[in-house]
């Protein structure tokens, strides 16, 4: 790392291992921390999370550990005593719950232990175990999408946890600032949630239910309450984000698709009121936009002030013109094997930018020794 990053002369360890601690490491490591990895002779668990590189053998096959790890060192540690003794003079050792304050205080005065749980160390579900979904049911996300019979639609992937370790993240980053430029001492511990971290995404909704006692009802794919039209429509060649909300969007939007005769209906001045009567409208804009298309559609509405978006396929994505102009994806280098593209660290700094993309450790590829140093 070059000593003009932004985190340079910050030592990091990740003794959890987690997909939490991992990405909130990586976002020191993108930054210019030294990161170890502080592993177990198996690897951390990441490293048998899918996706997985075709043809690679393990422990190195994980293109999601390769994501969340590049830039860090990697060193095997076989018991809580080497994790403390690689931690010494570190400024933050991430953590699971294993570890407190005391254990390395000696080796590192002013570190911040930063713990990261599913539901924190205390209060009554700091024993549960969870999962993303769980989460993410938990706050409210999953109950309104799907189909309106049946169960709701769980999305995929690890959202929550990252979430979880942009708010280490931050608070850590806090504690680490207030020590080098002298407004605190000592080493200190932080408690992270992920559950209570992804509270921020319906914050308001659970305000609103709690003062009007209502349950909204699930009403459909592509049907969120209260704003409508809002979601994806398939076109002739692609597909298109749609979002009217205020009454001018959605005149603008039936001129858009030829459907002037309901621009001006009274009921439809509302949101509210077009989500009354969208069994009749939505197949009616299915048809229009399936007609055209996607970047006509998008173009031409982008004139009339519609907030609309082009929604790429995967195969489309690393294609879409501001994400090639922004350079939104960079090469991760898993050791011995070929390289993938992926998402980069997504905050800007100008005068000390984040690394993109990077090289990743095979596992115990640092020795204790050395990692120490």
């Amino acid at each position: 790392m070059s000593d003009e990053a932004a985190l340079a002369g910050i030592r990091v360890v990740d003794a959890a291992g987690s997909i939490a601690t991992a990405y909130c490491g990586k976002l020191f490591a993108d930054h210019g921390a030294v990161v170890v990895n502080a592993e177990p002779p198996d690897g951390f668990a990441t490293r048998r999370e899918a996706p997985f590189l075709p043809g690679a053998p393990a422990p190195e096959n994980s293109a999601l550990h390769a994501w969340l790890s590049t830039n860090k060192a990697s060193a095997v540690v076989e018991s809580p005593g080497e994790v403390r003794d690689l931690a010494r003079g570190a400024q933050v050792v991430l953590d699971d719950g294993r570890f407190d304050c005391r254990h390395f205080a000696a080796l590192a005065p002013n570190v911040v232990v930063s713990t990261v749980t599913w539901f924190g160390r205390t209060g009554p579900y700091a024993d549960y175990q969870g999962t993303d979904g769980v989460v993410q049911s938990l706050i409210g996300m999953v109950r309104g999408i799907g189909a309106e019979e049946g169960p709701p639609i769980l999305p995929a992937g690890c959202q929550a946890q990252v979430v979880g370790g942009l708010a280490a993240y931050i608070g850590t980053l806090g504690q680490v600032i207030a020590r080098e430029i002298g407004n605190a001492r000592g080493p200190v511990r932080l408690d992270t949630s992920i559950f209570e971290a992804n509270l921020c995404f319906t914050e308001v909704g659970g305000v609103g239910g709690h003062r009007s006692g209502r349950r909204v009802r699930r009403m459909g794919v592509n049907r969120y309450p209260p704003t409508y039209p809002l979601g994806i429509y398939p076109c002739r060649d692609g597909w298109l984000g749609v979002t009217a909300l205020t009454p001018s969007q959605w005149k603008s939007f039936c001129a858009l698709l030829d459907m002037q005769e309901f621009a001006d209906v009274p009921q439809y001045q509302s949101a509210v009121g077009r989500l009354q009567d969208a069994d009749m409208l939505d197949p009616l804009i299915h048809e229009r936009v399936r007609e055209r298309s996607a970047t006509e559609l998008f173009n031409r509405g982008q004139g009339a002030r519609i907030p609309l978006a082009l929604v790429p396929t995967m195969e489309q994505l690393f294609t879409v013109d501001q994400y090639v102009a922004r350079r939104a994806f960079d090469e991760v280098r898993p050791p011995g094997q070929e390289g993938f593209v992926a998402p980069v660290t997504p905050f800007r700094l100008f005068r000390t930018p984040a690394t993109r993309g990077g090289d990743v450790a095979a596992l115990g590829s640092m020795a204790l020794a050395a990692a120490r140093a």
